[in-house]
């Protein structure tokens, strides 16, 4: 970051040159940081002409650009008008630009936040409140379905087919992950947006210690736990698939375009099935490409069709996120919220507390009952 003695004096750094340096701090890059360039960039061109250093923006520009979402959110709800933006996206693009703010305060570019004066954010919609038992999560009994289903699926194409069931061996070593692990599917797999994001490798893998090293939403490699439950179906998959080396992805994509699109030019296809297409990239030292985060919902929409698991809620599968939340919710019931926060990694207890918060309740009301047990 540049600290010359112009940026020194609170306010008088351009924004466009503030903005620039707190796009690159820190470790931001791939989807997360093109996300906040986006935002931002929207920002100042909305504050603009009127607002070009930070000295510029108080809170009467906050309020105008809150105003500004607000309205956007009035053109979502009115058929026929395009433009428009849900509430929950109004307050995350003033959520970045308050953050952008913070980050200012920080290194003394500014005396404070002006997206935090309450008479600026009395100007944005209503917050969504989002309650926290509706988002999906795995249950119990569908995670066991999903379980039954990719086993039996698995078991069946080894008797038919041996080493070449390498479609049903990656899902159902995907569905244990998912299920047990309570890691994020951009943990794990390929993210076009974010080119660190490339999917978990065999060197990744450590089943003696039960952890994987992935990167995590804070963009830092670090460890989540690998429970026993993983163990097998991932030397199952290792066994059929023989990695050339650690650098393979452990779940492969396995779709035939993108295995071509790694063979060198000119050299002839081979037959589109799954075991043909690993055997040649083995053989030209080729890696391949691994599963992309889309591919892994593909993946789920069709094992829950197939395997005719029923799903709760609105959704018609099983998400990638919902395996995570299923996990945090299983623990937090029967271990606690410290053991819930441990494993999906989440830096602030409040996070872990606010997305559970309706088993809390649930128990508060249940201590309640008991307690006044006597007088009704």
């Amino acid at each position: 970051m540049d600290t010359t003695q112009t940026e020194a004096t609170p306010g008088v750094q351009t924004l466009e040159a503030a903005i620039q340096d707190f796009l690159e701090s820190g470790s931001k890059s791939g989807n997360y940081k093109s996300n906040l360039a986006y935002v931002l960039s929207g920002f100042r061109e909305q504050v603009a002409p009127g607002a070009t250093t930070l000295a510029d923006v108080d809170k009467e520009v906050m309020a105008e650009y809150a105003t500004y979402l607000r309205r956007r959110v009035d053109a979502h709800q009115t058929p026929g008008v395009e433009g428009g933006i849900a509430a929950s996206t109004a307050w995350a693009y003033y959520d970045n630009v308050s953050a952008f703010f913070d980050y200012c305060l920080k290194w003394d570019k500014i005396d404070e936040n002006p997206a935090q004066k309450q008479v600026a954010k009395d100007e944005l919609p209503e917050r969504p409140s989002t309650v926290s038992g509706s988002q999906q999560f795995w249950s119990t009994n569908e995670r066991r379905q999903l379980l039954d289903h990719v086993d039996r699926r698995a078991s069946t194409a080894i008797d038919d087919r041996g080493t070449e069931a390498v479609v049903e061996l990656r899902d159902k070593a995907l569905a244990y992950v998912l299920a047990f692990t309570g890691v994020r599917g951009g943990e794990i797999l390929k993210d076009s947006r974010d080119d660190r994001r490339v999917g978990l490798r065999w060197a990744d893998v450590d089943i003696e210690d039960n952890q994987i090293t992935i990167l995590g939403k804070n963009q830092q490699r670090e460890p989540a736990q690998l429970p026993g439950q993983t163990h097998h179906p991932l030397k199952q998959l290792r066994r059929v698939v023989e990695p050339a080396s650690e650098e393979w992805p452990v779940f492969v994509s396995l779709h035939a375009p993108s295995m071509y699109s790694v063979l060198p030019d000119g050299f002839e296809r081979p037959d589109d099935d799954e075991r043909s297409l690993i055997d040649h990239c083995r053989a030209l030292e080729v890696v391949p490409p691994a599963l992309s985060t889309n591919g892994a919902r593909s993946v789920l929409k069709r094992l829950c069709r197939d395997g005719e698991i029923e799903v709760e809620g609105d959704k018609e599968f099983l998400t990638l996120h919902g395996a995570r939340r299923g996990v945090g919710e299983k623990l937090y019931r029967e271990r606690g919220a410290a053991a819930a926060q441990r494993t999906l990694r989440h830096a602030d207890p409040k996070t872990t507390s606010e997305m559970y918060s309706h088993i809390e309740t649930s128990e508060n009301a249940e201590n309640v009952t008991e307690v006044f047990g006597d007088e009704r």
